[in-house]
């Protein structure tokens, strides 16, 4: 049973290791990582536009059935999706500090799992019954 469970652990770990193998340069890793400043910007940007883009949409479109929506609502409506795709592309600075973390606690992860299974195999040679 020992030795199954060794072999899964291997296993998973062969996959995850895989798995986190990158193959071109992270977003921060190209572009460095951005500051406070930069942070509050596109903040600053981002909220207002995701703001009105989301009521404009809502007011014009979502809220209304499919009969009561013109031609004139959609394209309001389409506007606000519009402002709302620029908003979420003024949150990038914020996407690669968090891609930044998650790529780090994935990291730490990995590594406290292949420490988990050399332990686990050392102690399963030396323990014996």
């Amino acid at each position: 049973m020992k030795k199954v469970l060794t072999t899964i652990l291997a296993t998973i770990l062969v996959n995850v290791l895989l798995a986190q193998r990158s193959t071109g340069p992270r977003s921060f890793e190209a572009i460095g990582l951005p500051d406070g400043n930069d942070i509050t910007e596109s903040l600053m940007i981002a909220i207002p536009l995701l703001v009105v883009g989301f009521l404009l949409v809502y007011g014009f479109i979502w809220s209304k059935d499919d009969e009561q929506v013109s031609e004139t609502s959609e394209n309001i409506g389409c506007f606000g999706i519009i402002l709302m795709g620029v908003g979420s592309f003024c949150l990038f600075p914020l996407l690669t500090w968090l891609e930044f973390i998650f790529v780090s606690i994935y990291s730490l992860g990995t590594a406290l799992l292949v420490i988990a299974v050399i332990g686990y195999a050392i102690y399963s040679l030396f323990k014996k019954e």
